[in-house]
């Protein structure tokens, strides 16, 4: 019998919450498709009203404890230099048994996990690709990806990218990454836990 997972997010900016949602949602229903099909995961998470960056704590908590109710999995998103936002929420939210907080955290930022797959990357309208990291790890290296992203593709629309990016970054190159490595990690041990694998 096939289970449905329900998945909420809650991430730093609206950029975040659209690239995270869409590659969060193939990564999942890729792990579904390699354990014959357990479960099935819908095309859009339930997302949060607030900011992880912008809000205070007790607002925050408050949200992802709505969430949980209604969710299997409740992805938190921080850059790494928030990284222990998420352990604080985990401490103070009480979460119903048929949920867990899974953090997302991009080493630097999001942005980090745009630039990844430099090949789609170098064939969008307008790219630079003299600015394009050498290979997928290199990308984690990089100080500022926000700022070198804007150097890749000047003038484009942060959103539309992200969106874009979300739906077509080749997962294979992300899984290169060990931040997202220990993502998946996180995911898959969760996901364990609530007998979906």
């Amino acid at each position: 019998m096939t289970r449905y997972l329900t998945v909420g997010l809650l991430a730093e900016g609206p950029e975040d919450e659209i690239f995270l949602g869409t590659v969060a949602v193939r990564q999942l229903k890729e792990l579904a498709s390699h354990h014959s099909g357990h479960f099935d995961v819908g095309d859009t998470p339930l997302r949060g009203r607030y900011s992880t960056a912008r809000t205070a704590h007790e607002q925050i908590c408050a949200e992802a404890a709505d969430l949980a109710e209604d969710c299997d999995l409740l992805l938190i998103h921080n850059d790494h230099r928030e990284r222990n936002k998420i352990e604080k929420i985990r401490q103070d939210v009480v979460l119903p048994s048929h949920c867990r907080i899974v953090g997302v955290v991009p080493v630097r930022e999001t942005e980090a996990w745009l630039l990844a797959d430099g090949p789609l990357l170098g064939s969008l309208p307008g790219a630079v690709p003299a600015h394009i990291p050498a290979g997928a790890r290199d990308v984690e290296k990089t100080a500022d990806p926000k700022a070198l992203l804007a150097r890749v593709l000047p003038g484009g629309d942060s959103r539309e990218l992200a969106g874009f990016l979300g739906e077509r970054v080749d997962l294979d190159r992300l899984r290169t990454l060990p931040a997202y490595q220990m993502w998946c990690a996180e995911l898959t041990a969760a996901l364990k836990e609530l007998r979906f694998l």
